[in-house]
């Protein structure tokens, strides 16, 4: 495979150097956001474990910074640079096509809306010291005792998969913004619906009550009749939502492991366009993991006095 010029690194050899440190990635996000939240998450984009903004990251860094990997300094100053260049893009650009904010630094000092902050970037310039120095020559001697043939059949398969799991990650995406769409109109209607109803039903109730109030002195007949209008009113279908909270509740409630999976890998992901919906959405998804934590709490008691 001949080098592409002024990289000193061929196609072949990229792809599968790609595919290292999008999987190295993900393990380093697994491991992180296992230390920040106490559980696993299946961090990325995509399904399987594999981080692309990694691999991509990586391979710009190594291929364009080869020139000065021997100046430390240097080295840190344009990787972090780079990196946080690349970060920013990288989460302009998904949340202009998915309409999502993916992660969100904002609680973090000397960030820029939330995109970057100098405290990842400063990370990302020692981890690019060490990849570059240390670690890359060592990926690339790896990617060189890999046959010829086989790593050929590795690309073709990993590319398969890669745009099969992009695909259907997208579809689940889609899914989840149209959830999330249909979610806030039917709470727009609902929240319109009782302002108009709240308004009729506050004047109904005053007109009933002085009504009411005039015939304390009249026959017993004549009250309940106002006061069998005043039932019938409220049970009348203009004063009924059942419909739309039924659609509601439904939405809100619907098991789909792929946007749910989404959710949970980007925790501080939220919705540009519907992002009230969304929290609803990931308060219904903490409900259930409490109820299910406290099952189990239960069957391990359970099965704690069976034993004893």
């Amino acid at each position: 495979m001949e080098p592409v010029p002024f990289i000193d690194l061929s196609l072949y050899q990229m792809f599968h150097i790609f595919i290292f440190w999008s999987i190295a990635g993900w393990g380093i996000e697994v491991c992180y956001m296992t230390i920040e939240t106490g559980e696993y998450q299946n961090r990325g984009f995509l399904n399987m474990p594999m981080c692309p903004i990694y691999g991509f990251g990586v391979l710009i860094v190594t291929t364009l910074c080869r020139p000065i990997a021997h100046r430390t300094v240097l080295l840190f100053l344009v990787t972090s640079i780079v990196c946080t260049a690349f970060e920013l893009l990288i989460g302009l650009g998904m949340e202009k096509i998915f309409g999502n904010r993916w992660w969100d630094y904002s609680h973090e000092k000397f960030n820029y809306k939330g995109y970057i902050c100098l405290k990842v970037s400063i990370l990302w310039g020692l981890g690019c010291v060490f990849v570059v120095r240390v670690v890359a020559p060592l990926v690339v001697k790896a990617v060189d005792y890999i046959p010829e043939k086989l790593g050929i059949v590795l690309i073709i398969v990993w590319s398969v998969l890669i745009v099969i799991d992009l695909i259907s990650t997208i579809c689940a995406v889609n899914k989840l913004n149209n959830r999330l769409k249909q979610i806030d109109e039917i709470s727009r209607l609902m929240l319109k619906s009782a302002v108009k109803i709240g308004g009729k039903l506050a004047r109904a109730t005053i007109s009933v009550e002085d009504r009411y109030d005039r015939l304390m002195d009249a026959k017993d007949s004549k009250k309940q009749a106002v006061k069998q209008k005043y039932d019938d009113m409220m049970a009348s279908p203009e004063f009924q939502e059942s419909e739309w909270k039924e659609r509601y509740d439904k939405l809100i409630n619907l098991k789909d492991r792929s946007t749910e999976r989404i959710l949970k890998a980007f925790p501080s992901m939220r919705s540009i366009n519907y992002p009230d919906s969304m929290e609803k959405l990931r308060g219904r998804m903490k409900e259930e993991e409490g109820a299910a934590e406290d099952n189990d709490d239960s069957v391990e008691d359970r099965i704690e006095e069976t034993v004893l």
